[in-house]
């Protein structure tokens, strides 16, 4: 896996549900379609410790063939949209 020097928005995320795996997103101005997705496995502090990002982490392969490791900051919130991010590409 190659991972991105820093993390990259994905916009226009599509989830069927709050907590589940992307659908669609936008990406470097291109649209991807999820044909598979695995996860999420949560990434988050110990639980004696509040600070730090918890994020839900999906390895998705793309309609294209892509493989793609995205993650969701932070837990779901009604009041608060979820952010997506592309955190590496696999080989």
């Amino acid at each position: 896996m190659l991972l991105l020097a820093r993390s990259e928005p994905a916009e226009e995320v599509l989830a069927l549900a709050p907590d589940g795996p992307p659908r669609r997103f936008r990406w470097r101005a291109r649209l991807h379609r999820i044909a598979r997705a695995e996860g999420p496995e949560r990434i988050a502090p110990e639980w004696w410790r509040a600070d730090g990002p918890e994020r839900d982490y999906y390895a998705v392969e793309c309609e294209a063939g892509r493989r793609l490791w995205l993650y969701r900051s932070g837990p779901h919130a009604p009041e608060r949209p979820a952010a997506w991010f592309v955190h590496g590409v696999f080989a």
